[in-house]
């Protein structure tokens, strides 16, 4: 008799993906102060802001409590008279597959740096006038992709075949197979990957700007303030906690043959294998920022004031990064994997004058895998991100490509 069990545990949760987030662009800004008369008093105050805000959280706890039993065996046939006695154990299998995948963030925003064209002049005021112009063109992207995972994975496989019974028989060859018995326990765990594209080549700079103070009279104050400014926050944060407790056991024989009289006495174990194997990949942060946002081009003009004038221009161009990536990975691989043949007994038999008492013990084989990666922060890797372990996601991928990371490729 063979027993397959087979106990598939797959779930895929948490991806949020956010692409081709483009902020508003702003229109060409045009001022002008021109014409006023004397001792006026006159302040142009102008802001234009451009703010993207992205989260994105992912939360999975899993729990998998897995029990796999194949047993075959505990045959007997004792107490016979004439003929041949044979048991005959079929193959005992238990295969037990656990596959997590959770949390996928994937964002692509653009920069936002396109605020159209500044042009300010403040031109042809009378005498002891005041005029002033503040411009400020603003351009901010938060990012903030978050991963909680906790994935507890209890695993018990058992395969067990043998402890037949052949014996008190009488006349005939008494005969003891066990079949093989083979445990497998494959779990594959997969937390936590960040990606993140801000900006690129196809993000324009902000416009040109063109400052001119010109014409005005004597005696008057005249000033334009011009920021153009762009910052960047980037947080990338994965805390995984993956614990696995695997107990795996595959054991045959345990054969008697005792007590029989006549014939050849025979007593034959199987091959008994145990593998076990995890895979644990959690913790990737992937970041690819081109976002400067400064002035394509400035043109500055001061002439033809007045005597004593006083005028001035302050032009002013900020680009800030400020990128955080952050991995923190708790990982417990408690393993137990155990192979065993051969605890058969053949004794106190009487067989032919020709014949030997054979006992036969299989092969036993214990084979454990432990694969742990992770905790990588890579930024400006380019717009593909390449991930160990054959989990591998593009950021500019489609549904499809989402599916596959869910179901692990």
């Amino acid at each position: 008799m063979t027993f397959n069990k087979r106990i598939i545990t797959a779930i895929a949760t948490g991806a949020v993906l956010v692409n081709a987030m483009a902020p508003l662009a702003l229109a060409d800004t045009n001022l002008t102060v021109s014409g006023n008369g004397a001792l006026s008093n006159n302040a142009v105050n102008v802001t234009n802001a451009s703010n993207t805000v992205v989260n994105q959280t992912n939360n999975a706890n899993i729990t998998n409590n897995i029990h796999s039993d194949a047993s075959t065996g505990g045959n007997s046939s004792n107490f016979n008279t004439g003929g041949n006695t044979t048991v005959v154990s079929g193959n005992a299998t238990s295969n037990v597959n656990v596959t997590n995948a959770a949390n996928l963030n994937q964002a692509t925003v653009s920069c936002g740096c396109d605020n159209g064209s500044t042009s300010v002049n403040v031109t042809g005021n009378g005498a002891e006038s005041a005029n002033g112009v503040n411009v400020t063109n603003a351009n901010s992207v938060f990012l903030n992709q978050n991963n909680d995972a906790n994935f507890r994975n209890n695993v018990t496989s058992n395969a067990t075949t043998g402890h037949n019974d052949a014996s008190f028989n009488t006349g005939g060859d008494n005969t003891v197979v066990s079949g093989a018995a083979s445990s497998s326990v494959n779990v594959d765990n997969r937390a936590n990957a960040n990606f993140a594209t801000v900006g690129g080549p196809s993000d324009p700079n902000a416009g040109g700007s063109s400052v001119v103070i010109s014409g005005n009279g004597a005696l008057s104050a005249n000033g334009v303030n011009l920021a153009n400014v762009s910052a960047v926050v980037l947080d990338q944060v994965n805390d995984a906690n993956i614990s696995n407790n695997i107990h795996s056991n595959a054991k045959t024989g345990g054969n008697d043959a005792k007590f029989n009289t006549g014939g050849d006495n025979t007593v034959v174990s199987g091959a008994a294998s145990d593998g076990v194997t995890v895979n644990n990949l959690a913790n990737f942060n992937a970041a690819d920022v081109n976002c400067d946002c400064t002035f394509a081009g400035l043109t500055a003009k001061v002439a033809g004031n007045g005597a004593e004038s006083d005028n001035g221009i302050d032009a002013a161009s900020v680009s800030s990064l400020f990128p955080d990536q952050v991995n923190d990975a708790a990982l417990w691989n408690s393993l137990d994997g155990k192979a065993k043949t051969g605890d058969n007994t053949l004794g106190f038999s009487t067989g032919s004058v020709y014949g030997d008492p054979i006992v036969v013990s299989g092969a036993s084989t214990s084979t454990t895998d432990v694969n742990n990666a992770g905790n990588v922060n890579l930024l400006d890797n380019g717009n593909s991100f390449t991930l160990p372990g054959n989990w591998n996601v593009g950021v500019n991928f489609d549904l499809q490509g989402l599916l596959s990371f869910l179901q692990l490729g």
